[in-house]
């Protein structure tokens, strides 16, 4: 005798929806820490990657929630470190004060892996 599945979606499904970015690119600014007016801290910093040698280099602003995370950032992570990072995306709309119109893509980090670090700024003895 056969059976037949029948999957039965649940009320919460909706909480599954979400957006996804991978980058790989280079820290391009300093790490940043700040503190939420609900006492919450977290880290920015932005990050460069250009598709191709000749391409046009995009830039994406990243927020970091995670304390181990934002703690190895700011103590291993140079300026010019090649990253992979794994980021959950949202884009705002907001009004700007002359009226026009703008958008922003919000990044917040949920994955991080150091694929090669910046450059050290400490002049070498010789």
């Amino acid at each position: 005798m056969l059976r037949q599945q029948v999957r039965s979606f649940h009320a919460t499904a909706r909480k599954l929806n979400f957006a996804k970015m991978s980058i790989v690119g280079r820290i391009g600014s300093e790490f940043t820490q700040h503190t939420s007016q609900n006492d919450v801290k977290f880290v920015r910093y932005s990050i460069a990657s250009q598709p191709r040698r000749d391409g046009q280099t995009n830039w994406f602003n990243v927020t970091v929630f995670n304390e181990a995370q934002m703690n190895f950032l700011q103590q291993y992570v140079r300026k010019g470190a090649l990253v992979y990072i794994e980021a959950d995306a949202s884009n705002y709309n907001f009004e700007r004060e002359d009226g026009s119109k703008g958008y922003s893509l919000s990044l917040v980090q949920r994955d991080f892996n150091l694929l090669k670090n910046g450059k050290t700024d400490e002049p070498t003895s010789e």
